[in-house]
């Protein structure tokens, strides 16, 4: 580690003061007329500045005293000429070097210029102490001095100071140098490169130096680990080697130094466990092992007697609790534990502890109240941030501690109020209790001589304040630092009052209930303090502050959240010390700029989520963030912008209405690290270059007009973490080179029009978390089958939903997706960018949980989901979703999904929403499911389940629709379950075989063959005899209150049907709140009937609901979320020219150039034969559309006993113009007398409504309702 150079300066001036106190003086009538001489000689031969010195500066002739010279029986056996600011003068000729009987030289703490240690200092044989340190020589340290036998204190030492070169010791090397020094007891070298091995250095000490008592040796680039020789040195007291790499375990026999008064090892590299003994032995005064990451331990029991003084194990992983016999350390004046792992409560033990000084016990995990300091009246510093402490701060008598200087106790839970007392006491300075809860007023002494207290940093921020701001805060006059942002506090507050207090730079009021008047009649002048921060957010400003443009020193404003109208000001962009700009949310109109630049030295530029339109302004040149979000530019970006983002990590301009293309000179934005262009008008190619920004983590183009493919090119050295391109028209394939982006987080491209598999060629992306690609054209099947070893197993959210995929992936895979399995916290996904400022970028994805489309701002981690729905997977539910037990959303809804409902998915515990509707699943509900306490939406509906709906806590609280479209029966249905119903539940698998009823079968079946095989074989008669049924529901059903629907499904006779199924029997019953009308209700495309009770149909409705995004019938609010797919109605063989009438396999109607004559707009095929018998015997209703092949849908009259279907108008102009395609596909019918072409666009033009979409009716009138904004 090494120590800042400020820190550096400030103790060379500390000891440098020392050494002047300690002056030696002798006196004139001591000194011999020779010494004299030389003294003078040795003067006149020295470069310093007199104006410094204090010493040398009063050596003149016939001086009666010598400063800096000790002698005895006159002569000089003495020379202190420490801080005298020498820069040379000291040579081989140096009379310095003539006096034979010195005994002690000190030259410390002077300048000598990078001068080498002149050798001749060894022909001072007599020296005894030679103190060379921080004195300026630089170079080897000459193997002479090894010639001074009789030296028992050399320093050599000086503080490290980057740039400066210092001493060395590697040729002489240690050992050359103490050989000769038997006599040596004291040895200092700090700072000396000596750059040996630990056998070296410890062999060279522990061989020469037996004498050794104090070795101080830090920062000397000294290796490990220490040699078990340097045992030898039993005299050793103090021990310095802190700052070097000694890489290893603090050894045990440390503690059998039994003189050991000093044990300093921090910033060593020190690891393992440490010796507890060592705090025991008996003259240890002082132990500091800071700065050791990896060393750990436990503090020990202390005894009575202990000498211990001063503790320093800050940033070790010291842990476990604080003994109680702490208290026993009667002489600690400092104990600092900062940055360990301690935990617990602090002993109460620590009240004994009156010779306390400096306490710091920050960043570690210690619980309950504060101990009392009442009786440590010499406490200075108490520093107890960062821990989890609670309760009150009411027990130590504040008043009592009179020096007390710093009360830090940031970062905790403390709660009540805080004591007055604290704002009383004459020297505390700084007082920090932001983040805990604090509540109450803050009450001030008002009758207190403010002029005389100290106080310069008061931090209340992030706590429970509240009442009125103490106008008394605002008469210390040494105050330079005030937060009090996110309270409570109320009232109104005149900005003026801070002119009070002259020496304010930093104030902080935001987010509190205040309402800031900065109108005043003095608010423009110039006698405020010159600040150079002011934070002001959610303030209820209505005005900018007119003394903001007389604040040059300026660096952080922060007005955002508040209600400013009006313009920006051109003074903003002239203060020349702003670096923080923070503007957003208020109601800013325009920027008031100098064209065509902002000359600014801003790095933070926040206007986001303001009302500022037309063009862009101009980038500030220097900044670093940039974020113009949320407002009204409606401009192209200009075709140069790169080149104002060469220093730009963050840029946003999301939500605007920018047009036009994506210039390319974005990317030359060499240090861009988020680009957030989304929910803008960007139209065109995405330009090439873009992901080819190595610096580039997140690229957000959601939702703009952007065509043509995703860029290939993702370099090798792509470190994309976020990749959004969802809801443009974007084609093509998912790139191959995409998988060099292995940071990989979020992969979102729903929406768009991308073809191909499943992007298993991104199986090195073993950071994906989030993958949305739904609403595509994908294909094939879910998962890589090749692989082993899923890499994904962080993915939290899986949307494939609306694609055309077929198969589940392997449970081998699926069982590897960790992150749904555990719970990996609650932390968000977020990409941290300029960390000493704490900004981040929080990513988002939309997602369907619990029947609504939401937009997860963050995304928490804890948070998983799976949406599958609407695809064309077959298949069985894998077992394998029931270890999700972290899973919050699963979604199969709309796929082909067959056998029973696995009851391993009554393990996800945590579940809130699943979605299983439109499928075949067959069986029983599992019982199992009623385990999901947390189930807020479930949807069964339209498969072929059967039997008894479970009973359950939470199931009680799901209505009919979640289990409409099966065989179910019970609550929450109105029907009850018979015996027969009870028997559709499967039993344990078995053979048994009862010839009652397979004999009464055969006879059944053989009489029903008999019956209708003449049907079968005459398509005429059979066509006759399915339009007198439909004619006598048509009557008979609106008598009893039904209404009565013909669907087509000629096609399930000539076998093209994908989804028909061979049961048409159908069952009424009169009781039920809803019912299908046959009992294939699992498929709701594939239905012959429909029968509901009086009032609107609930089939309808049901088939409104099924093709919204979710469920909750067609007069929800929410109903404007639509899915992107609905399964097509099926109308005979694609692409053939054969009648698609049932039962015929004549040619299609042709003109005399072999072109297909199509008689409706629906597109239905029909031979000669088929079309005249429908003129004839179904009053020119087309079979495949329902609808009157003639123009006037008045003409013709109507058979006996023909029931007419209702007048019906054509599709617009607009449709007309659509391909056969569009048309059949998006075509709606009106049962009222016009045609309502806002609903027709609402339900198919986002819902991609497929197929017969019709409106409920009530009382036989169209219920009509204004479509809803698409969220």
């Amino acid at each position: 580690m090494r120590i800042p150079i400020f820190l550096w300066l400030v103790l060379i001036a500390i000891f440098s003061s020392c050494f002047c106190k300690n002056r030696t003086l002798a006196s004139g009538q001591c000194l011999s007329l020779s010494d004299q001489s030389l003294l003078l000689s040795l003067k006149n031969g020295l470069h310093f500045n007199a104006s410094l010195s204090t010493k040398l500066v009063e050596w003149t002739q016939g001086s009666s005293s010598w400063p800096g010279v000790t002698c005895v029986g006159g002569q000089v056996t003495g020379l202190d000429l420490s801080n005298e600011s020498i820069s040379d003068g000291i040579n081989s000729s140096s009379s310095l070097f003539s006096f034979r009987y010195l005994k002690s030289l000190n030259l410390a703490f002077n300048r000598f210029n990078s001068m080498e240690i002149p050798p001749q200092v060894a022909t001072l044989s007599s020296l005894e102490h030679l103190n060379l340190s921080n004195a300026g020589f630089t170079g080897q340290i000459p193997v002479e001095i090894a010639n001074l036998t009789g030296l028992t204190t050399l320093d050599l030492s000086m503080l490290y100071f980057p740039g400066i070169s210092s001493l060395k010791l590697q040729n002489p090397n240690l050992r050359m140098l103490v050989r000769s020094l038997a006599e040596l007891k004291e040895l200092y070298l700090d700072g000396v490169n000596i750059s040996a091995p630990g056998s070296e250095w410890c062999g060279a000490l522990s061989s020469s130096l037996p004498k050794l008592e104090v070795l101080s040796m830090s920062n000397c680039y000294l290796n490990g680990p220490i040699d078990a020789s340097f045992m030898n040195l039993k005299s050793l007291s103090v021990i310095r080697l802190g700052s070097n790499n000694l890489s290893t375990e603090v050894p045990d026999f440390f503690a059998n130094f039994s003189s050991l008064t000093a044990l300093r090892l921090s910033t060593s590299g020190l690891f393992g466990m440490f010796p507890q003994k060592i705090f025991q032995v008996l003259t240890l005064q002082n132990l500091d092992v800071s700065y050791n990451s990896l060393l750990h331990g436990s503090l020990p029991e202390f005894s009575a007697d202990s000498p211990l003084r001063a503790v320093d194990l800050s940033f070790t992983n010291f842990s476990g609790i604080l003994p109680y016999s702490i208290g026993n350390l009667r002489n600690l004046s400092r104990l600092v534990l900062a940055n360990c792992s301690f935990s617990g409560q602090i002993p109460i033990t620590m009240t004994k502890l009156s010779q306390l000084v400096y306490l710091d016990f920050s960043t570690n995990n210690f619980s309950g109240p504060v101990p009392s300091f009442t009786n440590s009246g010499n406490m200075t510093q108490i520093i107890l941030s960062h821990n989890s402490l609670t309760g009150e701060i009411i027990s130590t008598r504040w008043e009592y501690l009179q020096n007390l200087e710093n009360l830090d106790l940031r970062y905790n839970s403390l709660e009540g109020s805080i004591p007055s007392s604290l704002f009383a006491l004459p020297r505390i300075q700084k007082i920090q209790l932001l983040n805990n809860r604090f509540s109450g007023h803050v009450q001030l002494n008002e009758s207190l001589k403010f002029s005389s207290y100290a106080l310069d940093t008061l931090d209340l921020s992030n706590n429970k304040l509240d009442g009125p701001i103490p106008p008394a805060l605002f008469r210390y006059p040494e105050l330079k630092y005030l937060s009090l942002a996110f309270n409570n506090f109320n009232g109104s507050l005149d900005i003026d009052v801070v002119q009070k207090v002259s020496r304010l730079s930093y104030l902080d009021l935001s987010c509190n209930n205040l309402s800031i008047n900065a109108g005043g009649a003095a608010s423009t002048n110039s006698s405020f303090p010159p600040f150079s921060t002011i934070s002001l957010a959610s303030c209820h400003l209505k005005a900018l502050p007119g003394f903001l443009s007389n604040q040059p020193k300026l660096m952080y404003l922060d007005l955002s959240d508040n209600e400013i109208h009006g313009s920006i000001p051109m003074w903003m962009w002239t203060l020349k010390n702003l670096r923080y700009l923070n503007l957003s949310l208020n109601f800013f109109e325009d920027v008031e700029t100098a064209e065509p630049n902002i000359t600014s030295t801003l790095s933070l530029l926040d206007l986001h989520s303001n009302s500022l339109g037309g063009k862009m302004p101009p980038l500030p040149p220097l900044a670093v963030y940039v974020d113009y979000s949320g407002n009204n530019f409606s401009s192209i970006i200009p075709a140069d912008i790169g080149k104002n983002l060469s220093v730009t990590i963050f840029f946003s301009l999301s939500k605007n209405s920018f047009q036009g293309n994506i210039p390319e000179s974005i990317c030359q934005a060499g240090y861009l690290q988020v680009l957030d262009l989304s929910d803008n008008s960007f139209t065109g190619k995405i330009p090439s270059c873009m992901v080819d920004v190595p610096s580039l983590k997140v690229l957000n183009l959601r939702n703009n007009k952007l065509n043509g493919c995703i860029p290939e090119g993702f370099p090798r050295t792509c470190g994309l973490k976020t990749l959004d391109l969802s809801r443009n028209s974007l084609q093509g394939q998912i790139p191959q080179s995409l998988s060099n982006c292995m940071m990989l987080e979020v992969l979102d491209i729903g929406n768009n029009q991308i073809e191909g598999g499943f992007p298993c060629h991104l199986k090195n992306t073993t950071k994906m978390r989030v993958l949305v690609m739904r609403g595509n054209k994908l294909s094939g099947q879910l998962g890589c089958p090749d692989i082993n070893n899923s890499p994904w197993d962080l993915l939290q959210i899986v949307d494939l939903a609306s694609n055309d995929f077929s198969t589940l992936p392997p449970e081998r895979c699926l069982r590897t997706w960790k992150a749904m399995q555990d719970n990996d916290g609650h932390d968000h996904l977020q990409l941290s960018f300029l960390g000493i400022s704490g900004l981040y970028y929080q990513d988002t994805v939309t997602v369907t949980v619990k029947g609504l489309t939401l937009e997860l701002v963050k995304i928490l981690k804890v948070f998983t989901s799976i949406d599958i729905s609407e695809n064309r997977i077959s298949g069985q539910i894998p077992n394998a979703l029931g270890t999700f037990k972290s899973l919050r959303l699963l979604n199969m809804s709309g796929n082909e999904l067959f056998g029973p409902i696995p009851p391993s998915l009554g393990n996800l515990q945590v579940l809130e929403s699943l979605d299983l509707s439109r499928n075949n699943l067959t069986d029983n509900i599992p019982p199992a499911l009623t385990n999901l306490n947390f189930l807020a939406l479930l949807n069964l509906s339209y498969n072929r389940l059967m039997g008894l709906i479970p009973s359950g806590s939470q199931f009680a609280t799901f209505g009919s629709s979640s289990y409409v479209g099966n065989m179910l029966c019970g609550k929450p249905l109105t029907k009850n379950c018979t015996n027969a119903d009870r028997a559709l539940v499967p039993k344990s698998p078995g053979v048994h075989l009862d010839w009652q009823f397979i004999v009464t079968g055969l006879g059944f079946g053989s009489g029903a063959a008999v019956a209708v095989a003449p049907f079968m074989m005459w398509r005429k008669g059979r066509r006759w005899y399915n339009n007198r049924i439909d004619r006598f529901l048509l009557v008979f059903l609106p008598i009893l209150g039904f209404t009565y629907t013909i669907w087509d499904d000629e096609e399930s006779e000539d076998g093209h049907g994908d989804d028909v199924n061979d049961d048409t029997a159908f069952q009424f019953d009169l009781e039920k709140e809803e019912t299908w009308g046959s009992a294939n209700s699992a498929d709701p495309h594939n239905q012959s009937l429909q029968i509901s009770a009086s009032g609107p149909s609930q089939r309808v409705e049901e088939q409104y609901a099924s093709s919204s995004l979710f469920t909750g019938g067609h007069d929800r609010a929410t109903r404007a979320h639509l899915k992107k797919k609905v399964v097509e109605p099926t109308s005979g063989p694609k692409g053939s020219s054969v009648c698609q009438m049932l039962g015929s396999d004549a040619r299609a109607m042709r003109d005399e150039n072999g072109q297909d004559i199509i008689p409706c707009g629906c597109d239905f095929k029909i031979c000669k034969e088929c079309y005249r018998d429908a003129m004839r015997t179904s009053d020119g209703i087309c079979p495949g559309f329902r609808e009157s092949y003639e123009e006037d849908e008045d003409d013709g009259g109507k058979g006996e006993g023909e029931i007419e279907l209702g007048s019906r108008k054509a599709l617009p102009s607009s449709v007309s113009n659509m391909s056969k395609m569009e048309r059949r596909l998006s075509l709606v019918k009106s049962n009222g007398n016009y045609f309502d072409h806002n609903q027709w666009l609402f339900e198919t033009k986002e819902s991609y409504g497929y197929g017969n979409v019709m409106w409920p009716t009530e009382d036989g009138k169209e219920v009509r309702e204004a479509p809803r904004d698409k969220q």
